[in-house]
C-alpha cells in the first residue's frame, strides 16, 4: 500500500536533525511526514531505566530496545569485530574496527549522548587552507555563528560566553534582541571537585607543544536552571547512557513539538529505497514496517512529498542511498561523485587514567559525566604536522577505563588485589569488612581519567557500503565498513597520550593506563602501541562541498544531483575538528531549514 497524501516535506530519521527540522518546518506551516525505524516515544523513561538497572554491562545501548527488525551496533560487539560470520550489526573489514555506535529509536542517539555542546573553531572550517590537511568546509564560522546561537536556544545550553571565547571563537548578537550581545540561555554547570583538583595541579604555567594547558568549563545541553519545562540537572552521573529526569536534552523534545505543530510521525517504519524519476527528481521513498520483533514485515508502501530530507545518521543514510541503485543510477542515488559512503570519520579517543595524590582526593562518581575539558590544545601551528585533540575530563572515575566502581570492588573481594602500596593486605585471598571499606575508599576517591578526542581527516578509503552477503531481519543489507587511521591522526593520538602523561606528572598523579597489543582495538605507531576507542561521533559519508565531482551536497545540504533532496546531520561534515558534533548538527539543520522555507518551499 502507499500513503496517498503528498507532503511538503518527507523526513527519514527522528534524531536531532530530523526532529528539529520537522518542528521548524511544521512551525512554518509546511505539511511534514517523518518516518523512523524506532518505536514510539515512551510515555515515560521508566521502562528504559529498569532495563538499564538490570543490565550487567552498562553500555551506551543498554537501556534501549534492540529489535532484530531494526538492528543497530552494540559496544559489546566491537571486541569480536574480526569474527566471521559477524556477531554484531557491523561487518568490519578494515585494519581497525569502527568503534562507535548509535541508537535506532525515536529521538536517535541523543538518548545516550553526553550533552557536550561545543562550537567548532573558526580554523576548523578551513583546515586545508590553513594547515594543508583534510578538506575545507564550503561555509565559514561566520556563516554558521547565528545558527549556533539559535541552536543553543533550541536545545538549551548551559554556559558562559566569557569562558568560551578561546582560539578564535566569537559570539554575535542576541537573536531575540540584536541590540544586546549574545549570552547562553542558562548559566554554566558548576565545575566538579575533579575539575578543581586538576586546575590546581596543572597551575598557570603548564604548556604542551607551545600551547598553554588551560581547563575550561564545558558548554552542556543540560539544565542548570529550569528551562523549556524540564527539570534541573540532579547530578546522576549516568548521562551516558540515560538521564533519568530529562534534564539533559534529547530529540524527543522536538519530536513532541513537531507533532504539536501538526507533523505526522510513522514509527517502526524502515526506509528501504529512494526513487528517482526521469527528470532526476526524488519521487518517493519505499518503506517496510514491522510490529513484533519476532514477526515478519507487516506493511510496505511509498511516501511522497515535494522535498525529501534524509537524516538517518552517517551509517544508515549512505546505506539507503547506495541500496537504491538502479540500471539508470548504478552507483546509487546522489552519487555521481562516488563519494556517498566514503570519508567515514569519528573522533578516535585516547583514554588515559590515573590516581591523584592521596593528599588531594577528587571524589568522582558525582555530577554529569564531564563538566570541564582542556580546550586550549584544539588549535595551533602543530596542525600542519599532526591532528589536534581536546581533553575531556571525566567525573566517573575509571568507569569507562576499567568498568569501575564494580571492577575494583570485585577484584578486592575475590582476589584481594591491592593496587596501592600501604593499603590493608588481603585476608584469605580476599578483602572484607573494614579492610574492604578502607581500601575501596582509598582508591575510588582518587580516580580520574582523560578522554582525548582526536581530529580525523576525511579519507575516501574509509567507507560504508551495503553488504551483498549479510542482511538484517527484514532482508535489508547490513553495513560493511572499512576503517583505518591515517598518519596525521595517529600522530595526534600519540601526542594526546604524551599530553596526558605530562599532566599526570605535573599533578604528581600515578598513571594506571594499560595498553596491550592483544587488545582487539590496538594499533602501533612509531614503535608504540595504542588503544582505539570510539567517541560515538559518526561523521562524514555524504560530505558537503562546492564541487559536485568531489562532494555529495552543497553548502545548503542539498544534493548536487537531485534538487529536491537534502541530507542533514553529521553525515555532511567535510572535516570534524575536535568539538562533539551535536551542536553543529543542530546549527546546520536550522540553516538548511531556513533556506528551504525562504528559497525552496516559498
Amino acid at each position: 500500500m502507499s500513503d496517498q497524501k503528498n507532503y511538503d516535506v518527507v523526513i527519514v530519521g527522528a534524531g536531532i536533525a530530523g526532529a528539529m527540522a520537522a518542528y521548524k518546518l511544521a512551525q512554518a506551516g509546511k505539511s511534514v511526514l517523518v518516518i523512523d525505524g524506532g518505536a514510539d516515544v515512551p510515555p515515560n523513561r521508566g521502562e528504559y531505566m529498569e532495563k538499564f538497572y538490570l543490565s550487567m554491562a552498562k553500555t551506551p545501548e543498554s537501556p534501549y530496545p534492540n529489535d532484530p527488525d531494526d538492528p543497530r551496533p552494540l559496544t559489546l560487539s566491537i571486541s569480536t569485530w574480526k569474527d566471521r560470520p559477524p556477531t554484531g550489526y557491523f561487518i568490519q573489514n578494515g585494519p581497525l574496527p569502527f568503534s562507535s555506535t548509535y541508537e535506532r529509536v525515536a529521538g536517535g542517539t541523543t538518548w545516550h549522548w553526553m550533552g557536550t555542546s561545543l562550537r567548532l573553531l573558526p580554523n576548523d572550517f578551513q583546515l586545508y587552507t590553513k594547515y594543508g590537511h583534510g578538506r575545507d568546509w564550503p561555509i565559514t564560522y561566520a556563516d554558521l555563528e547565528p545558527y549556533y546561537c539559535l541552536a543553543e536556544q533550541e536545545i538549551g545550553v548551559a554556559a558562559d560566553t566569557s569562558n568560551e571565547d578561546y582560539l578564535g571563537i566569537w559570539f554575535g548578537k542576541d537573536p531575540e534582541d540584536p541590540g544586546k550581545p549574545y549570552q547562553y540561555p542558562m548559566p554554566e554547570i558548576p565545575q566538579s571537585v575533579v575539575d578543581q583538583v586538576i586546575i590546581n595541579g596543572v597551575g598557570t604555567d603548564t604548556t604542551f607543544d607551545g600551547n598553554p594547558v588551560t581547563v575550561s568549563p564545558t558548554p552542556q545541553a543540560r539544565n542548570s536552571i529550569a528551562y523549556d519545562s524540564r527539570r534541573v540537572c540532579a547530578g546522576n552521573t549516568n548521562c551516558i547512557p540515560i538521564c533519568p529526569i530529562q534534564a539533559k536534552y534529547d530529540a524527543t523534545i522536538h519530536i513532541v513539538k513537531a507533532k504539536n505543530m501538526g507533523a505526522t510521525v510513522m514509527y517502526k517504519t524502515i526506509a528501504k529505497t529512494v526513487n528517482v524519476d526521469s527528470s532526476g527528481m526524488i519521487s518517493g521513498i519505499d518503506y517496510v514496517q514491522y510490529n513484533d520483533p519476532n514477526g515478519p514485515v507487516t506493511a510496505s508502501g511509498t511516501v511522497t512529498g515535494t522535498i525529501y530530507i534524509l537524516a538517518a545518521h552517517a551509517i544508515e543514510t549512505p546505506k539507503l542511498l547506495l541500496n537504491s541503485a538502479t540500471s539508470n543510477l548504478p552507483g546509487g542515488v546522489a552519487n555521481s561523485s562516488d563519494q556517498v559512503g566514503r570519508n567515514l570519520m569519528d573522533h578516535p579517543v585516547q583514554l588515559s587514567w590515573a590516581l591523584c595524590n592521596a593528599s588531594t582526593p577528587m571524589y568522582p562518581f558525582r555530577g554529569p559525566l564531564a563538566t570541564s575539558g582542556i580546550e586550549s590544545l584544539r588549535d595551533g601551528a602543530f596542525r600542519s604536522k599532526r591532528a589536534a585533540f581536546r581533553m575531556e575530563i571525566g567525573n566517573e572515575g575509571w568507569n569507562w577505563a576499567v568498568g569501575d566502581p564494580y571492577t575494583t570492588v570485585n577484584n578486592l573481594i575475590t582476589q584481594g588485589t591491592n593496587i596501592l602500596p600501604g593499603l590493608t593486605p588481603p585476608v584469605n585471598g580476599g578483602q572484607f569488612g573494614t579492610s574492604l571499606l578502607n581500601n575501596v575508599n582509598a582508591i575510588l576517591i582518587r580516580q580520574f581519567r582523560f578522554g582525548s578526542l582526536v581530529e580525523q581527516t576525511a579519507q575516501p578509503c574509509n567507507r560504508i557500503v551495503p553488504s551483498n552477503t549479510y542482511k538484517d531481519n527484514l532482508g535489508i543489507p547490513r553495513p560493511e565498513i572499512w576503517y583505518d587511521l591515517d598518519i596525521y591522526t595517529k600522530a595526534g593520538f600519540a601526542a594526546a597520550r604524551d599530553a596526558a602523561s605530562m599532566i599526570f606528572g605535573k599533578m604528581n598523579a600515578t598513571d594506571f593506563t594499560q595498553v596491550s597489543s592483544s587488545n582487539p582495538s590496538a594499533f602501533d605507531y612509531l614503535g608504540q602501541t595504542y588503544i582505539l576507542n570510539g567517541a560515538g561521533h559518526i561523521m562524514g559519508t555524504c560530505i558537503m562541498g562546492t564541487d559536485p565531482k568531489t562532494s555529495v551536497v552543497d553548502s545548503n545540504q542539498c544534493s548536487h544531483d537531485h534538487k529536491n533532496l537534502f541530507i542533514l546531520g553529521s553525515t555532511v561534515f567535510p572535516s570534524v575538528g575536535t568539538a562533539n558534533p551535536t551542536l553543529t548538527i543542530a546549527a546546520l539543520t536550522l540553516r538548511a531549514v531556513d533556506n528551504i522555507v525562504k528559497n525552496v518551499l516559498k
